[in-house]
């Protein structure tokens, strides 16, 4: 648990930096996680020093760099072309690698590189969007530390076992309850001190991107068991890699992007 702690508030600090530091420091963050969790998951399948890998770190790239030049409006060619390119780099490695490492090199992309993008997208929303950075983590971290203490605690009916043995259904109510009241008073200390209306819109998000984080962190955890692996890597003492640290996170990131953007945009 120390070394959890201590691991936890230098990634702590670290993205606080990040934060604070702007739209350069967070995109080079996002970025920098984004190439990690794809190594760690495409190593998991070994396909990290192949020619599926490389592809899918090179398409990675060319994502970021539609984020980064606002060329967005491009992306389906990018989702087309991903796939043309990552079956093309199958077809040339045919004799050494199999279909499904192909599906993982194209998953790579869409279930780490663009989620994870998200982080910077919540960054640099105009007005509140340092705000909404900071809700995140309260929607996966602290869920994520209620549904432990509350499933320690109360914890009797297993959620999915076949998954995850030690989750309970007790600690993934706990995790969403937790993370929606956290939501609720900080959405109030926004209000009171920025008068910022943002109560409702940050309660709704908390409760919903909780309840989303339950299912990044199964899929993840489905992943490691299919490959027959603890942890993605060792890279964040008592953590794991980064995919483990931030496997909710993936699911999570969208969804504050989308209803946290959208309700603050309604409401003030």
């Amino acid at each position: 648990m120390r070394t959890r702690i201590i691991s936890g508030a230098v990634l702590f600090f670290i993205l606080a930096g990040a934060v604070a530091g702007g739209r350069i420091t967070m995109f080079i963050l996002s970025l920098a996680i984004t190439c990690l969790g794809m190594f760690e998951l495409y190593r998991v399948v070994d396909i990290h020093k192949s020619a599926l890998g490389i592809t899918g770190y090179l398409l990675a790239a060319v994502y970021y760099s539609l984020l980064w030049f606002d060329l967005m409006e491009f992306m389906q060619y990018y989702c087309v072309g991903s796939a043309v390119l990552i079956m093309f780099a199958y077809v040339c490695s045919f004799k050494t690698k199999k279909a499904d490492q192909a599906a993982f090199a194209l998953l790579g992309i869409f279930y780490v590189a663009v989620p994870l993008s998200f982080l910077y997208k919540i960054r640099i929303l105009p007005d509140y969007g340092i705000y909404l950075f900071i809700l995140l983590f309260v929607c996966s971290w602290l869920a994520d530390t209620f549904a432990y203490f509350t499933g320690v605690t109360l914890g009797k009916h297993k959620l999915v076992p076949h998954l995850s043995p030690k989750k309970s259904v007790e600690g993934a109510v706990g995790g969403v309850v937790g993370a929606t009241l956290m939501g609720l008073i900080y959405g109030i200390v926004l209000s009171n001190c920025l008068h910022v209306k943002a109560q409702i819109p940050f309660t709704v998000t908390s409760a919903a991107g909780a309840f989303i984080s339950i299912f990044g962190d199964l899929a993840a955890s489905g992943i490691k068991r299919n490959f027959d692996v603890k942890d993605y890597s060792n890279l964040i003492p008592g953590h794991g890699g980064i995919l483990d640290r931030f496997d909710s996170m993936i699911f999570v990131a969208p969804v504050v992007y989308i209803v946290g953007g959208l309700l603050m945009h309604v409401i003030q």
